[in-house]
């Protein structure tokens, strides 16, 4: 599996896997982007208009 890593707090050693690491960066990414209101809700379609500006901006990059 991954790698494991120690993670002390209080006094106590949790053997913590990369795996879970990765996993609660997403959860707190996506949990900021709500409080912010930067999220965008599920089966949001993206106009044609902005695809063929992100499509030309992408192509610039």
């Amino acid at each position: 599996m991954g790698e494991v890593m120690e993670q002390r707090a209080a006094g106590k050693k949790r053997a913590v896997t990369k795996d879970v690491v990765k996993r609660f960066a997403a959860k707190s990414a996506k949990v900021s982007a709500q409080l912010e209101r930067r999220d965008v809700p599920a089966g949001h379609v993206r106009s044609a208009k902005v695809a063929a500006y992100l499509a030309a901006r992408r192509a610039q990059d």
